[in-house]
Parts: C-alpha cells; sequence; structure tokens
C-alpha cells in the first residue's frame, strides 16, 4: 500500500534529531560515491497575475544505502515584494483555500514502487535548518552559547531549532525588520527551547557577543556585515547574498552544502552563484569559487569525511552556506517520515497498484 501523508503527519514524524543524523549520513554518502543528487530544474511561465510568474520546481536525489529515491515537486506561484523597504521573494497561496502546492514521492528502489506521498512544506523547512545544524556541528565553537537569528518566518524558526539541537544555546537574540514578528517569534521559541529568547531592536544588539549568527530570510540583499563579525564567530545563511562580501572574505573557513544544484545569480558580486545545469557548469563554479576563495573554501560532504578540515582554533571565523536543496536531503528526511508514520499508524493508505502498470514504460 502506498501511504498518503499531510503535513500535519510530517510535523508529528519528523524531530529535528532524526533529521540531523539522517542528513549527516546522507551528504556522507554523497562523499562516498553511494547516493545521487542530479540537481533543481526550475521552469518559468508568465501569469496573468501582475509581478508575479509561474514557477515549476523539481528535485530529486536517491540513497542506495536506504533503498530510497525521491522527488520533490513544487507549483508555485512567485512574486517580487518591497517590504520595509527590503526587496523580498514571496510565494503566493494561488491554490483554493489559499493553500500552496508541494509534494514528495517517495519510491523504493527494489521494488520500483511508490512508498509513498507527503506534503513538502514542513518537511521542506526542516532540511533547510537540518542541514544548517549538520553545519554547525562541525565548525562552530564547541562552547557557543549565543544566537544571533536574523529572520521571524518559518524558516528562522526551524533553524533555531537546529541550532539549538547541535549547540549548548543559553541565548537567542532575534531581529527582523518587523518588531511585531520578532517579538512573535521571540516568544513562540521561549517556549520551545529551554533558552532566554529575546527580540533585539536592531541588527547591531542582536550580533553583540554573538557566537553563531544565522540569517534565514527572504531579503534580496546583505542583512550581515562583515564589519559586524568577531573573531570566533560561525556564521551560517542559506542564500549567498544575506552576508556581504566583506563577510565572505573574513571567514577562515568556509564550507558549501554542495556545488551540485542550481544556483541562482545574484547582483552583489557573487558573480560565481550562476546557474548549474551540467558537470561542466559545476566544474565552472568550482573554479571561480576556488579563484575568489582559495583553499579555505570546501564543500559538506569533504568535511563530513574528514577530507578536508573544519575550524582549527577558537579564534577562526567559520562560514556556511547552505545553498540550494539537494534531492538526497529530502530522500534522507522523507525516509524517516515514512519509517515513523509506519511506526505511529500515521496518513491514509491507497492502492499500490494504482500507481504501477502492466505495459512497458
Amino acid at each position: 500500500m502506498t501511504l498518503i501523508l499531510s503535513d500535519e503527519d510530517v510535523k508529528t514524524a519528523l524531530s529535528m534529531e532524526k533529521c540531523i543524523k539522517a542528513l549527516e549520513e546522507a551528504y556522507k554518502d554523497l562523499a562516498k560515491g553511494t547516493a545521487v543528487s542530479p540537481g533543481r530544474r526550475d521552469s518559468f511561465l508568465a501569469s496573468k497575475r501582475p509581478n508575479a510568474y509561474y514557477s515549476f520546481k523539481t528535485i530529486d536525489g536517491g540513497l542506495e544505502r536506504l533503498g530510497v529515491y525521491a522527488l520533490r515537486v513544487d507549483s508555485d506561484l512567485i512574486s517580487y515584494q518591497v517590504v520595509n523597504g527590503i526587496a523580498r521573494r514571496v510565494k503566493v497561496p494561488a491554490a483554493q483555500g489559499n493553500h500552496y502546492v508541494g509534494l514528495i514521492y517517495l519510491y523504493s528502489t527494489e521494488t520500483l514502487e511508490l512508498m509513498a506521498i507527503m506534503n513538502d512544506g514542513h518537511l521542506q523547512r526542516m532540511r533547510v535548518a537540518g542541514t544548517t545544524g549538520v553545519g554547525a556541528k562541525y565548525l562552530a565553537r564547541k562552547d557557543s552559547h549565543i544566537l544571533a537569528l536574523f529572520g521571524s518566518g518559518w524558516q528562522a524558526e526551524t533553524a533555531a531549532w537546529a541550532l539549538a539541537e547541535v549547540c549548548p544555546l543559553r541565548a537567542i537574540k532575534i531581529y527582523s525588520p518587523s518588531p511585531q514578528n520578532r517579538r512573535l517569534l521571540a516568544e513562540k521559541l521561549a517556549k520551545d527551547l529551554a533558552c532566554d529568547v529575546t527580540a533585539a531592536t536592531n541588527s547591531e544588539e542582536a550580533v553583540k557577543g554573538a557566537d553563531i549568527v544565522a540569517t534565514a530570510t527572504n531579503s534580496q540583499g546583505p542583512v550581515l556585515s562583515g564589519t559586524m563579525t568577531q573573531e570566533g564567530m560561525h556564521l551560517t545563511c542559506i542564500t549567498p547574498v544575506e552576508f556581504d562580501e566583506e563577510a565572505w572574505r573574513k571567514s577562515h573557513r568556509i564550507i558549501v552544502s554542495s556545488f551540485h544544484g542550481e544556483y541562482q545569480s545574484y547582483k552583489t558580486g557573487h558573480e560565481s552563484l550562476a546557474a548549474i545545469r551540467s558537470d561542466q557548469d559545476k566544474r565552472e563554479v568550482e573554479k571561480i569559487y576556488g579563484e575568489k576563495y582559495g583553499s579555505k573554501l570546501a564543500t559538506l560532504p569533504d568535511l563530513l569525511l574528514g577530507k578536508v578540515s573544519g575550524r582549527e582554533s577558537d579564534k577562526e571565523i567559520t562560514l556556511f552556506h547552505k545553498g540550494v536543496g539537494l534531492g538526497i536531503e529530502f530522500a534522507a528526511a522523507a525516509k524517516v517520515v515514512y519509517d515513523q508514520a509506519r511506526k505511529l499508524g500515521l496518513g491514509r493508505e491507497i492502492p499500490t497498484e494504482w500507481f504501477t502498470q502492466t505495459s512497458h514504460p
């Protein structure tokens, strides 16, 4: 039987602890050559709505160790809006009932069958934050107690969960342009985490004394200046544009999740982050990155297998760039969800035969 899982089912089945562990092992598999993650593909169409366009996105990947292959599919309406004077990329809930449309299909590489179909909303933010957690586990100082968190949305919330999972956090200071949003997130996290959580009135207040600075925003420009970084900090971002060029340059070790996938180009000096469509493009991006940051640049898979070193002293500044998602992240997290859902009796079952055929494909 094929399992159908809602977003609520995924929330119940996927803990941050299990998510981080699954992602760490998946990235090791990628380094060993026992995983495949071909890259992200985005297709665009014009929309009848003003200042918006249609986006169809697919990401896929598989893990030999787990015997699974996952395909993530999103049908989106994207708009660019100015919020508090800052340009932001915003997804519009255009489906019936103001809903979004995102699904993950999980297949067995042994029986070929469709094991599960699940909503991708909660899993999406968990795998992004979980990968951030993996990076911090290997790069942040072991005595990292204070987190400066830029952003107050759903992705910022899970980033706090992940960093609290791998670091002995005692305090979290949140800054975003919206006083109400940062206050609400501070109140929410204070209930969920064993930390002192406060809303900072400005970015300088948030960063002062911080051991880790994490950004989880939809800003199309830098939210952290390199002039604000301090000795021993760990910096972690989702998109490279969230840190200015000085922050990248001052970092002693830069780890990117991977050079696989597709990277959007930004008008911030990160000319290397162009769309990657092939292995040739991948090699070209690696070359440009290497020329720009030299030996201090490496990938997460190589870091996890010990092929490169991470932080070498408590005085160094480390930087982790999460970047565009990989299919192995969805495969690893979705397998955890599937296994836990089976144990807990979550979801609804439909005949697997509906998704098989006798005719040759």
